[in-house]
């Protein structure tokens, strides 16, 4: 262990900025994916692409490189 070396705390407050997205992003995929299980009719388009979030958010950042 080097001694001169501090170490790095992570605040309450960075690690909120750290996982607000992915958290924001779990949460419309599980309810797009209860809602899509639960729900019939027109509105199953909805909320299979809200299940499918995840994989377009994902898609987006790989497209923008």
């Amino acid at each position: 262990m080097n001694v001169n070396k501090p170490r790095v705390r992570l605040s309450a407050k960075r690690l909120g900025a750290i996982f607000v997205l992915p958290a924001l992003i779990f949460a419309v995929s599980l309810a797009g994916l209860v809602a899509a299980l639960l729900v019939e009719g027109h509105a199953d388009i909805i909320f299979a692409i809200a299940s499918g979030f995840g994989l377009i958010v994902a898609a987006a950042v790989l497209a923008r490189r």
